[in-house]
């Protein structure tokens, strides 16, 4: 292991790190031309129902779930992680084939949970080896996740304005091409151009024999392992504690609060407000960029504040936040509470996953998987909410039942406290 520990942009110097934050750019890049298109090349190209889309959508969230955990269990088993992301990365790539070639719905349904669903497990797996690597090149694992996720940030300045462009330009084909390619670069990079980071015991070593206390996150610094019984590594649930599973809790509230502002926001906008969708761009964009040096700073100083003190400022800021927004009539101020909303964002998607893998430390790669599961629970979660709300109530109470979510985050992360 590299003896110097370095938590500042110099970890760019690493060749590794270059080549990491490439793939991870070309992936994300992908990922962010298929996500927020896949809506309208089921209505548009297949001919989906609202219901079908809706039910497209349930059911590829629920098959990543499935994969995302097997997936993270055999990714600790089999030890060399960037065959896992590169093998997960093609997949990926299959599937925007899928989409590119057939225009049969059920035929989609079941070709992208697989393709996808298997696809889907690369978000973790980076996250598993971003950590791996940070600890065997001597870079501060904090910094090093918040960069990685803050190349995700970038990815998703860029992707949905170029989908979009090249949906008005060339169509749904020329667009699921060129994500395809995307995904295939970034698995050939982590096929070829990533270092194994393989850190599995030795044959009878107890794999599970120390914890990282979670509490060692209150203060930034690192307690003495304790010894854990043994547990069963085929279960990504065992050893679970109830600290775990009230972040995890934390998670799934404050990401379908993120699921459903991003329902919301072009409909309040657009439809409340009488606002151009342009504007919409305008005001996801900015979001977006703010995400990057929010990120950047707070993973600067994550460790020395206290990871969980973090989460529970993200929490507190979510609430003000959609409080706030019930009352942001015009373009200046939504504008300007772009700032809060960066901020807690750029926490819930990135410091989470760092706490999990503290309590987990001989299995980053479920405890990934876990954080990447709560995900996509809460993107679930999230969808089912929003459209009720929406449905029977108009798109500004949206924002009272995400405040009314996150305040129910902040209560988890206060009783965790307690406990």
């Amino acid at each position: 292991m590299y003896s110097t520990k370095s938590s500042g942009l110099g970890i760019f110097r690493d060749g590794a790190v270059t080549r990491l934050a490439g793939a991870t750019a070309a992936i994300g890049v992908g990922g962010a031309m298929v996500v927020p298109t896949v809506s309208l090349f089921l209505s548009d190209a297949v001919g989906a129902t609202p219901l079908m889309i809706g039910a497209f959508i349930a059911g590829r969230a629920i098959a990543e779930i499935c994969t995302d955990l097997s997936v993270g269990v055999l990714s600790d088993r089999v030890g060399n992680r960037r065959i896992v992301l590169g093998v997960c990365a093609m997949f990926a790539a299959g599937g925007a084939l899928c989409y590119l070639l057939l225009r049969d719905y059920w035929l989609l349904l079941l070709t992208s949970a697989v393709m996808f669903g298997l696809g889907g497990a690369t978000f973790p797996q980076m996250f598993a080896y971003t950590r791996e690597l940070a600890e065997t090149r001597g870079h501060g694992v904090t910094f090093f996740n918040s960069a990685l996720r803050a190349v995700t940030s970038l990815a998703w300045i860029i992707g949905p304005p170029l989908a979009f462009g090249l949906i008005a330009i060339r169509g749904f084909e020329t667009l699921y091409g060129v994500a395809a390619v995307l995904y295939a670069i970034g698995g050939l990079i982590c096929f070829l151009g990533l270092p194994n980071t393989d850190r599995r015991p030795p044959p009878g070593a107890d794999s599970a024999a120390a914890i990282i206390a979670s509490d060692a996150s209150e203060t930034g610094g690192a307690e003495p392992a304790a010894a854990a019984p043994p547990r069963d590594s085929r279960n990504p649930f065992a050893g679970m504690t109830p600290k775990v599973m009230a972040l995890l809790v934390t998670i799934v509230l404050l990401l379908a609060v993120n699921a459903m502002y991003q329902f919301d926001i072009a409909l309040y906008i657009t439809k409340d407000l009488g606002m151009d969708k342009g504007f919409t761009g305008l005001v996801l964009g900015l979001g977006s960029a703010l995400e990057i040096p929010a990120i950047m700073y707070i993973g600067a100083k994550a460790d020395r504040i206290g990871h969980w003190r973090v989460v529970m400022g993200a929490a507190v800021c979510a609430t003000l936040f959609f409080c706030a927004m019930p009352f942001a009539t015009s373009k200046p101020a939504l504008l300007l509470l772009q700032v809060p909303n960066a901020i807690w964002t750029a926490i819930a998607l990135s410091i989470p996953v760092t706490i999990l893998q503290d309590s987990m430390p001989d299995r980053p790669g479920v405890a990934s998987s876990l954080y990447s599961s709560a995900f996509k629970a809460g993107m679930f979660l999230g969808g089912i909410v929003a459209g009720l709300v929406a449905q029977y109530v108009g798109f500004t109470n949206v924002f009272w039942a995400c405040a009314a979510l996150s305040a129910a985050a902040l209560l988890s992360v206060v009783l965790r406290r307690n406990a």
